[in-house]
């Protein structure tokens, strides 16, 4: 996600102009995250919706706006986790059936596609919040795993193996070679 720093430092100064456009330049990114993360497309827009309430209240603090990303995705980190809970008492289950789209339009191999979309579903259900969220920051988004450690307020060294293992993790459900 990328922000322009002049509009962190104009809406830090309650400029309500600047803070619009900074929502629409970040929105998506965040609700992406959050639809990931949580796997309903309205509880991750009232996540993402909470989290913007949050940053309006504490722009004002901020002291480096280069901060603002890995702040930003700290509060919707914690806003996805609690919501994640929330669904888990309602549903007794996650389910991300919804969100793995089918790779190719290929009528040949769609049933392939769909039952490779199937086990990534079922196998990315397995994994805890914390793993979940990484793997959707590294592979979807593209962060680094400095950047993944900032958003989540972990060490990276941390965020490294427990990506490392998750990666595992997911070659084994997958019936993939595990190299270690």
């Amino acid at each position: 996600m990328k922000v322009n720093n002049e509009l962190v430092v104009m809406a830090s100064k309650g400029d309500k102009n600047a803070f619009s456009d900074l929502y629409y330049s970040c929105y998506k990114d965040l609700y992406k995250f959050a639809l990931y993360s949580v796997g309903d497309a309205d509880s991750a827009a009232d996540v993402v919706s909470d989290t913007f309430v949050e940053i309006w209240k504490g722009i004002g603090k901020l002291r480096d706006p280069n901060s603002f990303c890995p702040w930003a995705f700290r509060i919707l980190s914690t806003k996805c986790k609690k919501e994640i809970s929330e669904i888990i008492k309602r549903r007794g289950t996650y389910n991300l059936d919804d969100l793995i789209e089918t790779p190719s339009m290929d009528l040949d191999n769609i049933e392939e596609d769909i039952a490779e979309s199937a086990s990534l579903s079922a196998a990315l259900s397995k994994l805890d919040g914390d793993e979940r969220m990484m793997i959707i920051l590294s592979v979807l988004h593209g962060y680094t795993n400095r950047e993944i450690a900032d958003m989540m307020g972990k060490p990276q060294g941390t965020v490294s193996s427990k990506l490392h293992r998750t990666y595992a993790k997911l070659r084994e459900m997958l019936g993939g070679e595990n190299n270690g």
